[in-house]
């Protein structure tokens, strides 16, 4: 059942991360970005504003795809003795929000013009999963010149609605943002028009990030396989992509 992601291979950027396999080219503004694995099988969100990122309270889940015995495996609570269960998240995508914030995400926003001095600009870490993620962890982003920036994950401030294996949709307060896809802002520079900003690969995510099945670790290093998967200047697959894998400083 490779092509509907339910598997035990290794999650590679080959694979597509063991995401289902036609959302290579249905609806990809949307997904795979916004689809993830909970105890129901694959699911995918659609958000209700234009922030369209784990700082969006306003969303509705659709299950795409059922598969049965997540909630008893041995990777879940549940334990059971005879199934996988679902494993632990694994980042799928990293790149700069669209400044335009269009909602969906436009897939040529890799030609975006850049991004304003003085504003606030997003970094998006998405997993196969959804995770918590505390309030205060980071990303770091490079500058083509002067000192790199630090993104930083806040909390949502709103309790928001998620589906618990024990008691169905609950709703969910946290320090921090629940979701399969986590926005870290940072401070765009008053100065420094034309400068591109990158984001650091090789530092990761820096913080608490736990499963939101079972609260286990989840993987929080991040590789040039994520940048490809949506660059707008990335190759992989047709070579568009969602979203923009740098961003330049304009007035």
């Amino acid at each position: 059942m490779a092509l509907w992601g339910i598997s035990t291979t290794t999650e590679t950027a080959a694979n597509n991360y063991a995401i289902p396999k036609y959302q290579h080219s249905v609806d990809r503004n949307r997904s795979p970005w916004n689809t993830f694995a909970d105890v129901r099988g694959w699911i995918q969100r659609h958000y209700g504003t234009t922030e369209n990122s784990g700082l969006s309270s306003s969303y509705y889940d659709e299950v795409l795809i059922p598969v049965a015995g997540l909630n008893t495996g041995t990777d879940s609570p549940g334990n059971g003795a005879n199934n996988t269960g679902i494993g632990s998240a694994t980042p799928v995508a990293v790149f700069f929000e669209d400044p335009n914030k269009a909602s969906p995400i436009s897939i040529g926003a890799g030609g975006t013009t850049g991004i304003g001095t003085g504003t606030t600009g997003y970094v998006h870490v998405v997993w196969n999963e959804n995770v918590y993620c505390s309030a205060g962890a980071t990303v770091r982003i490079l500058r083509s010149t002067g000192a790199a920036l630090i993104g930083t994950a806040s909390s949502t401030g709103a309790a928001v609605m998620n589906y618990t294996n024990a008691n169905g949709y609950v709703q969910q307060t946290f320090n921090g943002q629940i979701s399969n896809r986590i926005a870290f802002a940072f401070p765009v520079p008053n100065t420094g028009i034309g400068t591109v900003l990158s984001i650091d690969l090789g530092a990761g995510v820096v913080g608490t990030v736990t499963d939101f099945s079972g609260g286990g670790t989840v993987t929080k290093t991040l590789s040039s396989d994520l940048i490809c998967n949506v660059g707008g200047a990335g190759t992989y697959l047709s070579g568009v992509g969602i979203g923009t894998t740098t961003l330049t400083i304009k007035a």
